[in-house]
């Protein structure tokens, strides 16, 4: 699997909660047109449209009881569209393991996150795909993912 971006100056809806109830990553509101999950990082899945390949936001099972402490400041990046680009089609409504070794990071001040790799390098292209959510491309590799989020205890 690689991944390519289209820059695109879209306005984006919604915003990413951490749900700490359920231990879970939700995009608020969540699209209709998801019909695969690319998981990394255990169970945060990069929501995708199968027909097109287009990452729309991410959500998933990410406990905060493993997250690592860090300072983070959310990359300076692009908006635009994110796409997998799969070695085979993959069915409707299936997940696609990408690279569940990535951990998490979080910095309670900014309420950022990061999932993969924190370092960004002035090598790799940010791209802002959903609303305060940034995917680290370096090349056709997809190594992080950045995002801002907005704790509630339950929905």
């Amino acid at each position: 699997m690689y991944f390519s971006f289209i820059e695109r100056d879209w306005k984006f809806n919604g915003e990413l909660l951490y749900i700490h109830d359920e231990y879970s990553l939700c995009y608020i509101p969540f699209s209709t047109n998801v019909s695969v999950s690319i998981l990394c990082g255990g169970y945060t899945s990069l929501d995708t449209i199968c027909e097109t390949g287009s990452i729309v936001h991410i959500s998933g099972l990410n406990s905060n009881h493993i997250w690592i402490p860090a300072k983070l400041e959310m990359p300076k990046s692009k908006r635009g569209e994110l796409i997998a680009h799969f070695d085979k089609p993959p069915l409707k409504g299936t997940g696609v393991d990408y690279d569940r070794s990535w951990r998490t990071y979080y910095d309670k001040n900014s309420h950022c996150i990061c999932i993969g790799n924190p370092s960004v390098k002035d090598s790799d292209f940010c791209i802002e795909f959903a609303n305060e959510i940034v995917a680290v491309l370096n090349g056709e590799r997809l190594i992080a993912i950045w995002a801002k989020i907005r704790e509630v205890q339950m929905l």
